[in-house]
């Protein structure tokens, strides 16, 4: 383990100096809306507040959380490690003036998924800030699972822009929603890539002014649905785990991530400290 963290370290100082500069943020901008000229009486504008509150709020059960190592939906020396790195990762973006956030990883079982919701609750407990979490591992989603949620419908016509954000969003709390998926897409790879997510992307950051936005994507060395998006974000967390990760994938997965959007960090996971394992997907061992 040792000489994984060494090694992720020397990477990670080489792909600075080869870097160098930060890429420059994703465009937020939302699409212009000219009003067409035979248009009736226009609906009302909803203010930003009001769409946020107009969300459907849903509950959660603790007991399923904790089932799930999801650990973070109230303040406890559980949920430490991720208000650290929700500490963390919130003053990087902040500095770059970055709002949207991917996390995936080399390959399968490193805990992306896991981190991805227990730091979305985290960033829900700072009621300053608004946060979004959307499930875009479209061949396999679970973070409805991960949350004992009833399956709910597929992203895809949100993503296309056949569904407003507003009939499909939910919210926990007064200021984390989701963006979840239920149904497995055949063919993700087209939709990330498509301007119709872009555009759909730029109208909810526009409508709903989140401070931070979080994608869980699919790991990077499975397939092409994670490059396919990451150029619509401004920056990545690389889950990696000790006891599974090889060096050799890490690296290509740093290398590839880099390609396209800013590395932010990476979470090592499942690695052993003093007397135990600590473990990104809860609790130690």
């Amino acid at each position: 383990m040792e000489k994984l963290q060494a090694a992720i370290e020397i990477a990670r100082k080489m792909r600075e100096a080869e870097r160098g500069a930060p890429l420059s943020p994703a465009p937020s901008l939302s699409p212009s809306s000219a009003a067409s000229p035979d248009a009736a009486i226009p609906a009302p504008v909803l203010d930003t507040d009001a769409r946020w509150q107009a969300l459907p709020e849903i509950g959660l059960d603790p007991a399923a959380l904790i089932r799930s190592r999801i650990l973070s939906q109230s303040a406890s020396q559980e949920s430490t490690p991720f208000d650290v790195l929700r500490t963390k990762i919130l003053y990087q973006m902040r500095q770059n003036g970055w709002r949207r956030l991917a996390i995936t990883s080399p390959l399968p079982r490193c805990g992306k998924t896991t981190t991805a919701v227990n730091l979305a609750l985290a960033l829900g407990r700072q009621p300053e800030l608004r946060s979004m979490l959307f499930d875009f591992d479209l061949r396999g989603p679970s973070v409805a699972g991960k949350l004992d949620l009833p399956q709910p419908p597929s992203i895809a016509p949100l993503l296309r822009g056949d569904r407003d954000f507003a009939d499909h969003g939910q919210r926990i709390g007064p200021n984390l929603a989701l963006a979840l998926s239920g149904e497995a897409q055949t063919d993700p790879t087209r939709l990330l890539m498509a301007e119709a997510t872009r555009d759909t992307l730029a109208r909810i950051q526009g409508d709903y002014a989140p401070d931070i936005m979080i994608f869980d994507l699919p790991s990077i060395l499975i397939g092409d649905d994670a490059r396919a998006f990451l150029q619509h974000v401004d920056c990545a967390l690389i889950l990696a785990r000790a006891d599974q990760t090889r060096y050799g994938d890490f690296d290509s997965c740093e290398r590839e991530v880099g390609e396209y959007t800013n590395v932010l960090g990476v979470v090592l996971n499942g690695y052993r400290h003093g007397g135990g394992m600590a473990d990104a997907e809860g609790g130690s061992a």
